[in-house]
């Protein structure tokens, strides 16, 4: 999953993750993410992933990286498959 998101996030948005710009990296601060691509990408993880995002985790800052965005998605299917 995260090759892939790591891949459509590069290609999507002409940049390429290395060491300026790594998986850490803060995606708005860095001038990649616009809030236009943030919620393109964020109809890209519930279409791909399958994962609802609310308002709440729209807004937090936990996905302004690829690790937090990949992070975040492990989360929202292990509460899925719990049945949270």
């Amino acid at each position: 999953m995260k090759h892939e998101l790591k891949k459509h996030m590069e290609e999507r948005f002409m940049f390429e993750f290395d060491s300026d710009i790594t998986e850490d990296t803060d995606l708005f601060k860095a001038g990649i993410l616009d809030s236009y691509g943030y919620v393109s990408l964020m109809g890209h993880i519930e279409r791909e992933y399958g994962v609802r995002l609310g308002g709440e985790e729209i807004l937090g800052n936990v996905m302004v990286s690829l690790s937090g965005i990949v992070e975040f998605i492990d989360a929202a299917r292990t509460r899925a498959a719990e049945g949270r």
